[in-house]
């Protein structure tokens, strides 16, 4: 007998309904089959009915889920719910504060870019206030759709080739490579866009500009990178081979060194900055790609038994011409307590469709959607079992949740064995750059031990002296837009930490900034430090070091006399000195800050 239900709600329209919907290929082809065989074959049903006294005369099942399935991430019912459409949360909830990934710590501070133009179908060379030039092919732009840019194109353009232009730009200098820890010295730094009347433009696929940085560092030990602002690291290009000015090639010191002796440095070198990063690199990318491919086990459904009173609906028919029903085998369907529109009149009509879809929580509850001529019904059901077939499918589940979770365990037990095969690598490969570092430096003070104090101290004068036009030219292949660095990379302190206190030496109080940098002199890097873990300062014993703190307008500076005294004190608090409020441009600040 079927229970009585007094319910009289307004029926749920037919747009609520669509925007749950989920219709596929696969879904429509089993649609179509279905209902082509239904009408051709009455004999298909053996038991004409549906739970309740429903006749159906052709039934379309959708649904390409296994019996299991059914119930995934089932969960037990708490309250009834009123409606078929969720408020969604509203935009100040889903707010998430994400810290800008380049973040420059004071307006004021900031040098604006320079602008150039370039008319497209020309091309042209571009020279910037340091001598650098930009290279630019003709017919070298397209816009966001790939249609080649006609006009002028605005080229805007930005170097960066110190400390201080480190600290004002808010680029940060962290390097991840293999899951170690680097920060960057940079040789030169620089930051190219396009755009045209406002709008990005983009570098043709088969086009690339030529920078020519000018460099303040002849040096040889520097790589090319671009910086990835979506993965928020820094990308490796290649080596960077600095072309020494006319001034440096002459140099009667850089004479005197025999060739072989350059080349034998030179593959040293090469070996230590380039073939040995990369080695590691690639460690990295074998054993991640390895764990990734490594079979992950799905989790078992869990069933959920029927509840005592609750209505429900049971297609019966024959699975061998439609075996796409047999995935309901022995299954029902409540009707789901947010139906408005149930009513058990439902029951008496002689439908001629019946089609199952995907429901507004997918993998919980399903879409039953009733037919007949004009009329279309349509019902939240949840599937679920009963008596004896609750139980076996039960213990079915706590089978293959053991299974389950003995497949978990064994992933986890593989990705540690690559963890460790990977990281052991790893050392062997630092090992080896060490090792090759320390017969570089031996070789290194060998030559120059050839040389009397006078060409040496004649030598870094020329060098203190020059432009930084004339030291050197790093060659760049720009393919597209953003951050390029001629960089070499140290590795990240490790052994001697502490959470700095900052005390105003003007008013005796402590300050809390905004943003704090580690000034590595020795190295020539800037370190951004992490406020979440109270900019926790870690340093190598033996370096210099100095400190920088932004507060809203206000800037101080912890001198590299006053570091070394506070690390070697009790209390580690560093005394800090506000830099003039004049000091409000690039030059006076780096003249403050000592670079």
């Amino acid at each position: 007998m079927s229970p009585n239900f007094n319910i009289d709600r307004p029926r749920i329209t037919d747009e609520e309904i669509k925007k749950h919907q989920n219709f596929t290929e696969l879904v429509e082809r089993f649609k179509q089959q279905s209902l082509k065989q239904a009408r051709g074959d009455e004999s298909w049903w053996k038991n004409k009915k549906i739970r309740y006294s429903t006749v159906i005369a052709g039934v379309t099942i959708i649904c390409t889920i296994t019996y299991f399935s059914l119930f995934k991430n089932q969960v037990k019912e708490t309250k009834t719910n009123e409606t078929l459409i969720t408020q969604s949360p509203s935009p100040k909830q889903n707010k998430e504060t994400k810290t800008a990934f380049i973040n420059a710590p004071s307006t004021k501070l900031k040098t604006p870019y320079s602008t150039y133009k370039v008319n497209n179908a020309k091309g042209g060379n571009i020279t910037h206030s340091t001598s650098s030039t930009i290279k630019v092919p003709k017919n070298s732009f397209v816009d966001k759709s790939g249609k080649d840019i006609v006009g002028d194109v605005t080229i805007e353009y930005k170097e960066f080739h110190d400390v201080g232009d480190l600290i004002t730009s808010g680029i940060p200098m962290a390097y991840d490579s293999a899951g170690t820890k680097y920060n960057l010295e940079t040789a030169g730094m620089f930051d190219i866009r396009g755009s045209q009347d406002g709008e990005p433009v983009f570098i043709k696929a088969d086009k690339k500009l030529e920078v020519e940085l000018a460099s303040a560092n002849a040096e040889r030990k520097f790589n090319q990178y671009y910086l990835d602002t979506l993965e928020r690291n820094w990308r490796y290009i290649q080596k960077d081979h600095a072309k020494l000015s006319a001034l440096n090639a002459a140099n009667p010191v850089l004479a005197k060194v025999p060739k072989a002796t350059n080349s034998k440095m030179a593959a040293m070198k090469n070996e230590i900055e380039k073939n040995i990063p990369k080695k590691i690199d690639s460690v990295k990318v074998i054993y991640t790609t390895r764990a990734e491919r490594l079979p992950r086990p799905k989790e078992p459904a869990k069933p959920v038994e029927s509840t005592l009173g609750k209505p429900v609906f049971k297609l019966d028919g024959s699975y061998d011409d439609f075996p796409e029903l047999a995935a309901f085998n022995n299954v029902i369907f409540e009707v789901g307590p947010e139906n408005k529109n149930y009513n058990k009149e439902l029951h008496n009509v002689t439908w001629s469709d019946v089609k199952v879809t995907q429901g507004p929580v997918k993998g919980k509850n399903y879409l039953l959607t009733l037919s007949y001529r004009s009329r279309s019904e349509k019902l939240v059901v949840y599937p679920v079992l009963s008596g004896d077939d609750f139980d076996k499918a039960e213990k079915i589940y706590e089978k293959k949740l053991e299974s389950y979770q003995a497949l978990i365990d064994k992933r986890s037990a593989e990705e540690k064995k690559l963890m460790a095969e990977m990281q052991s690598k790893q050392l062997a490969y630092l090992a080896e750059q060490k090792k090759k570092q320390e017969a570089y430096d031996q070789e290194k003070a060998l030559l120059f031990a050839k040389y009397n104090v006078a060409e040496q101290n004649a030598l870094a004068s020329n060098f203190n002296n020059m432009s930084i036009q004339v030291k050197a030219t790093r060659l760049f292949e720009v393919s597209k837009f953003g951050i390029y660095n001629s960089d070499c990379p140290h590795p990240v302190a490790e052994g001697s930490s502490l959470i700095p206190i900052f005390m105003s030496a003007e008013k005796k109080a402590i300050v809390h900034p905004q943003f704090t940098y580690l000034v590595d002199h020795t190295n020539k890097t800037v370190y951004n430090l992490d406020k979440s873990n109270g900019f926790t300062i870690n340093y190598k014993p033996g370096n210099s070091y100095s400190v920088c703190l932004f507060l809203q307008d206000k800037m101080y500076f912890c001198n590299k006399a006053m570091f070394t005294e506070t690390i070697n004190s009790i209390n580690k608090t560093f005394t800090v000195e506000q830099i003039k409020e004049d000091a409000s441009n690039l030059v006076d600040f780096k003249k403050a800050i000592e670079i």
